[in-house]
């Protein structure tokens, strides 16, 4: 049986063009220090220049990125603000906590966008010397538990701006940020320029087999290099790494391709029995579905549809994500769709039996 994996978009594999820089890098020779390698140094010069920020780094997954961004800006004891529903705060094993040793501070919110005033209050300065002072913000951009919501550039300046009357700094996890640039037509810069720091992963919507850029000011990152290190994450050699990162950041705009699809698919899940798509204010390639008691859960929604070759994974008490990238074409999408009407329509019937 051939599958269709939805489960995420780090699935996706290099292109022709990727591939052949890939060959270059390999047969070229590689730096021996931690910033020597010439297609390193390219690729984080131009992951900077992208992203509105004067310096970049070469780390090997974004959840380090956000780690070490963590670990630059705080002090153990320090709090962190953010939404409640963070990539950080729950889908980094509390990494915040184990690591650096600051607590986390989630706000409410819809779709990982928290009313500004909500970040004023939770920021205001300690009373007295019994409470950590707030000393770093995090936004989530496209936000993952928000559906693929894209947060924009008015947003991030807004909180930043919050952020920089509290004294602290605003480090943006930007795993999926070019997704959010395309889906609401903005630079990356106008997005990230205002954020004291931005991680961004290559090997997600980027479509590179792995590796994560963090971008900040110079200072900030000779910081972040010694950091990066203590963790163990300063790989070598890196040309082949660094050379696809290079090859998907030129390749971004071509991700509307996958919101299309992405959009086919929620669409396509209109009116099926049981499955209430959830709809962001800007979608871009994920798709969450709501599920009627009906299926018995996630979980079992999941194996039910991987009996077909549909792939998806579980993301909540009632819900299921499904990712788009390079690999899912239109005719993959009605392949799932045609799937997933089966699986409604038999539940509804038994459910009316």
């Amino acid at each position: 049986m051939t599958y269709l994996d939805f489960r995420s978009d780090f699935l996706s594999r290099p292109c022709a063009r990727m591939a052949k820089t890939m060959i270059e890098a390999a047969l070229s020779p590689a730096g021996f220090g931690l910033r020597e390698d010439p297609w390193q140094q390219r690729l984080e010069a131009r992951a900077a220049e992208l992203l509105g920020q004067e310096d970049a780094l070469l780390l090997p997954t974004c959840t380090m990125a956000n780690l070490v961004a963590t670990l630059a800006w705080t002090r153990p004891g320090d709090t962190v603000l953010g939404d409640a529903t963070n990539h950080l705060a729950i889908s980094e094993a509390g990494g915040y906590a184990a690591v650096a040793g600051v607590e986390y501070r989630g706000l409410s919110g819809a779709f990982g966008v928290s009313p500004i005033g909500d970040w004023q209050a939770a920021s205001a300065p300690p009373a007295d010397a019994q409470r950590a002072a707030v000393r770093l913000f995090v936004l989530e951009t496209s936000h993952n538990r928000g559906g693929g919501n894209a947060i924009g550039g008015d947003h991030v300046d807004a909180v930043a701006e919050v952020a920089r009357t509290a004294g602290a700094a605003l480090h943006l996890d930007g795993s999926r940020l070019f997704n959010a640039a395309v889906a609401l037509g903005e630079t990356p810069a106008g997005i990230a320029g205002g954020a004291s720091s931005v991680a961004v992963s290559l090997n997600k919507g980027l479509g590179a087999p792995s590796g994560a850029v963090l971008a900040g000011p110079r200072g900030f990152i000779e910081d972040a290099l010694r950091i990066r290190q203590r963790l163990g994450g300063g790989m070598r050699p890196v040309s082949l790494i660094a050379s696809a990162g290079l090859a998907a950041l030129d390749d971004w705009p071509r991700l509307g391709a996958d919101h299309e699809t992405a959009a086919r698919l929620r669409e396509g899940c209109r009116g099926l029995p049981g499955l209430a798509p959830v709809d962001p204010p800007v979608p871009t390639n994920i798709v969450l579905l709501r599920l009627a008691p009906r299926f018995g859960g996630p979980e079992a929604f999941c194996r039910n549809l991987s009996r077909d070759g549909v792939l998806a994974i579980p993301f909540g008490a009632d819900l299921v994500r499904f990712v788009t990238y390079r690999d899912i074409t239109p005719s993959a999408v009605d392949r799932a769709l045609q799937t997933l009407a089966r699986l409604a329509t038999t539940h509804e019937r038994q459910h009316d039996e």
